[in-house]
């Protein structure tokens, strides 16, 4: 018969009694430790790059952008003479809308008549004013076009004898202030003869300058013969006509204006050093 049981066991001998074992730590304070030494090795025992990589990742993007600098200088090039291009194309085709409307004379005072003095020899666009330096090879001999115009023309005297894109193309009443289709009172017929005046703007303003910083320009001395022209049929007199180019130019990244302003011997155009030309009207050959 076994022994009646008592409120507390006797243990066997040799083991503790759960009254005599220590207190097992928490878990929350057992791996709070664990966890702080893994977080301070993570953030402050990372290795840094070596002087013997950072030397090799430097040379690697140094022949990377050896590679690829000529490549991104050569876009950059075309992207530049595909806009001095379209320009040059959209002025030429504004110059033909403008002289459709107001006829083949563009004249400082658009109310004026077409002498040799009202006549726009040149128009220029937006940019810094070229002066004889800015002229060089063959088109550095200015024409002379004796009795047809109002003195000595280069591309350098845009200052004296040309006018702004923006006051032909654009502002009109703040320029030449040419008659509009209602000034005019008729609309039956198509043409300058008809009066069908000033009809812009031709084309969308700022007009500025090339990518290169520098002027387009246009000879429109060649559009018009002037009323007051030595009389003869020779080039610009009264019965002579003009039979030379008018045409848009950019300097081209040297800056440089070297196609000359009359054209060459046969009044046609030879392009000169690396300007860019856009013919609009003439006996081209």
């Amino acid at each position: 018969m076994n022994p009646a049981r008592t409120g507390a066991e006797t243990a066997p001998q040799g083991t503790m009694t759960s009254a005599q074992r220590p207190p097992f730590p928490s878990r929350t304070r057992a791996m709070r430790p664990h966890r702080t030494g893994l977080m301070t090795r993570g953030v402050y025992g990372a290795r840094g790059l070596s002087l013997v990589e950072v030397t090799i990742m430097l040379l690697v993007l140094m022949t990377l952008t050896g590679v690829l600098a000529p490549s991104i200088m050569d876009f950059i090039r075309d992207a530049q003479w595909v806009r001095a291009k379209e320009d040059c194309e959209a002025i030429g085709v504004s110059v033909v809308r403008l002289v459709r409307d107001v006829g083949p004379c563009l004249k400082f005072n658009g109310n004026g008549s077409c002498t040799k003095a009202n006549r726009v020899d040149l128009l220029y666009s937006d940019g810094p004013d070229v002066t004889p330096a800015d002229v060089a090879g063959e088109a550095a001999a200015d024409f002379s076009g004796g009795g047809t115009t109002a003195g000595t023309l280069n591309w350098h005297t845009d200052g004296s004898r040309g006018d702004s894109m923006q006051h032909q193309f654009v502002d009109n009443g703040g320029g030449p202030d040419y008659p509009a289709p209602a000034d005019l009172g008729s609309s039956d017929y198509a043409g300058p003869g008809a009066g069908l005046g000033w009809r812009g703007a031709y084309l969308s303003p700022p007009i500025g300058p090339d990518p290169w910083g520098h002027r387009y320009l246009v000879n429109t001395v060649f559009l018009s013969v002037a009323r007051d022209a030595a009389a003869g049929s020779g080039e610009g007199q009264k019965s002579g006509g003009w039979s030379r180019d008018t045409f848009c130019i950019s300097a081209g990244p040297n800056g440089q204006y070297e196609t000359a302003f009359g054209g060459n011997a046969t009044h046609g155009v030879y392009r000169r050093g690396d300007d860019l030309v856009f013919i609009i009207s003439g006996d081209t050959r």
